[in-house]
């Protein structure tokens, strides 16, 4: 309804016009020209007929999006396994199994379980010495909310898909545009899907000669290992953690010991407050929503208002499995009214138990960092207007470039050295864990690039389609795309079962519609931004202020293109995206 009154988007339109606008303050500006733009991509210019057409679209949208993320979450619960003995479980470490265990204590079953849920299938894929079971539960994954796998038609989000492109290509239409993706690239980075696609096939063509090494070094070592002669989907990250292993002498459970999760967010919060000048105090007089959800004021030194953070960081039933951050309230400032903002941030880490600390994977502290960096540029913003404050306005494709930067530090020798300490012997990580860890980056990484490459081009082949191409079968055609793109991007094998659409709640419950590509085109410029830290100091305040003004306090109050330019003075550089995942540039 905002959307389409046109009385309100006259007065925007009427201020835009007035003679004194030009001398008003730039995020003004933006805040004023970007709602202008709002308005007409939500149908506001339209006549009535097309205008009612459109409101229908976007009500049935919505409801759409819901519905298909329940399905996912219906899914992922309603699929297990029990185990009686841990004999049937054999290869999973002491931690994966009492994670599982807690799993079946809060079903109120003796014994194990587990469900499709990221710790249970992690555990399972990543660690089970049973081929079979693998196989079951790499089936069972793959198929969520599909017509497929041992749920078939159960929770079915097929139709659900089907009618989401359709809706999304027709609304295009109704706005003038060619597809869905030519409507979201209008207000990107990117200036058109044929520069995506170009940058997403310039780096398959450089990954892909690595990925297809790294397999052929894989099978190679699962022959050796009494392994099959090819390998299938549910053996790859199992032979991978054995090759890791073994070459590496590293392993994410081996390292779990030194990433105590109270310990790793005081090293988190003590980096911040460096970097930045802020401080960030636990307030556990405030409400929450369930017990283990924490509240912390973040309190900047020169006299700003406290803004807030809501930690929920454990995995729970009826949950939505991930990790994500989201904005709770934003930062506003205008004549009387002003306040300050809060942000939510989301994990899914293992609860702690009576006599077991909550230890992290090493790929849980990147997702933690990751989501914090989310959490700094809505929290950190210094702009009084909230269309455009925090991460409000900011470019989808650019809108990941503090959290993946912040992923840096943990990575980096010198940090790890600092903040990694046993939980019980307080000793550091051994130097050649942490050396190690750099080789575990960028192990298999050209598998891993490719393997985002191809989420990516999938999704704007999927959102490229006009709305007169896609008739029925829609589902169809969509699986069809994405085991065409993977027979031409993908190194790994990936059966004709595979149904991974019908729960990429990314593109379909999670705004990345048309925006995958927004990982890797943020991640180019995050990896030439962290240069600036190794080549100023890790620790060095000028250079975190220099990031905190430029980029994190501007918010999208102006293009990201101008905020990169002011804090890094060039062209991001392609060689650090390409070395972080460990391909020669």
């Amino acid at each position: 309804a905002r959307g389409h009154n046109r009385a309100l988007f006259e007065c925007w339109s009427t201020v835009s016009r007035l003679d004194e606008f030009r001398d008003q303050p730039a995020d003004f500006r933006r805040m004023v020209e970007q709602e202008i733009v709002d308005f007409r991509q939500s149908g506001v210019d339209l006549e009535d007929q097309q205008r009612t057409r459109f409101a229908e679209i976007s009500l049935r949208l919505s409801s759409l999006g819901n519905t298909f993320g329940n399905h996912v979450l219906d899914a992922t619960e309603g699929w297990s396994e029990h185990f009686e003995k841990t004999a049937a479980l054999a290869g999973l470490p002491e931690g994966e199994l009492a994670t599982l265990a807690e799993n079946a204590r809060a079903a109120g079953v003796e014994g194990w379980r587990a469900d499709l849920s990221h710790p249970c299938y992690h555990a399972i894929i990543t660690h089970a010495d049973d081929r079979a079971l693998r196989r079951r539960f790499y089936l069972a994954h793959s198929t969520r909310a599909s017509s497929q796998g041992p749920r078939a038609g159960h929770d079915n989000n097929e139709p659900i898909v089907a009618e989401i492109l359709k809706l999304r290509a027709e609304q295009a239409h109704l706005l003038g545009y060619r597809d869905a993706t030519e409507l979201k690239l209008s207000r990107r980075m990117a200036d058109s899907a044929g520069s995506v696609r170009d940058f997403l096939d310039d780096l398959a063509a450089r990954a892909r000669p690595s990925a297809v090494e790294q397999l052929a070094q894989l099978t190679r070592f699962a022959r050796d290992h009494n392994g099959p002669e090819v390998l299938e989907p549910w053996d790859i990250a199992y032979y991978s953690e054995k090759l890791r292993e073994r070459t590496l002498g590293l392993s994410q459970e081996k390292l779990k010991p030194w990433f105590e999760l109270e310990q790793t967010l005081d090293g988190l919060f003590e980096l911040i407050e460096t970097l930045f000048g802020v401080s960030l105090r636990r307030d556990d007089s405030v409400p929450t929503w369930h017990p283990d959800v924490r509240f912390y004021r973040l309190t900047l030194r020169d006299g700003v208002p406290p803004a807030g953070l809501y930690l929920d960081l454990y995995a729970r039933n009826r949950k939505q499995g991930g990790a994500w951050m989201d904005v709770c309230r934003q930062r506003m400032n205008i004549g009387p009214r002003s306040r300050a903002p809060i942000a939510f941030l989301t994990c899914n880490f293992a609860k702690p138990g009576e006599s077991r600390p909550s230890l992290l994977t090493h790929d849980d502290v990147v997702t933690l960092f990751h989501e914090t960096g989310h959490c700094l540029h809505h929290l950190l913003t210094r702009v009084d207007w909230p269309p455009v404050a925090g991460i409000s306005g900011v470019e989808w494709d650019a809108v990941e470039l503090p959290s993946q930067l912040l992923e840096g530090w943990a990575w980096e020798p010198d940090y790890l050295a600092k903040v990694a300490r046993h939980h019980e012997t307080g000793q550091p990580l051994p130097a050649e864990w942490i050396e190690a860890l750099d080789h575990d980056r960028k192990f298999m990484g050209a598998i891993a690039l490719l393997r985002q490459v191809e989420f990516a081009l999938t999704d704007l082949e999927l959102h490229g389609l006009p709305a007169d191409s896609l008739s029925d079968p829609v589902a169809e055609t969509a699986v069809a795309a994405a085991q065409r793109i993977h027979a031409r991007v993908g190194v790994t094998p990936m059966p004709d079962f595979n149904r991974y659409l019908m729960s990429f709640s990314h593109l379909f419950d999670g705004g990345y519609a048309a925006g995958y590509y927004s990982y890797l085109w943020a991640e180019r410029l995050a990896r030439d931004g962290f240069e600036m830290f190794r080549r100023n100091g890790l620790f060095d305040p000028a250079t975190g202020q220099q990031l905190r003004r430029a980029i994190l306090e501007t918010g999208g109050s102006r293009p990201m293109s101008e905020s990169w330019m002011a804090f890094r003075g060039r062209a991001a550089a392609l060689e650090p995206l390409l070395n972080a995942y460990g391909i020669a540039a």
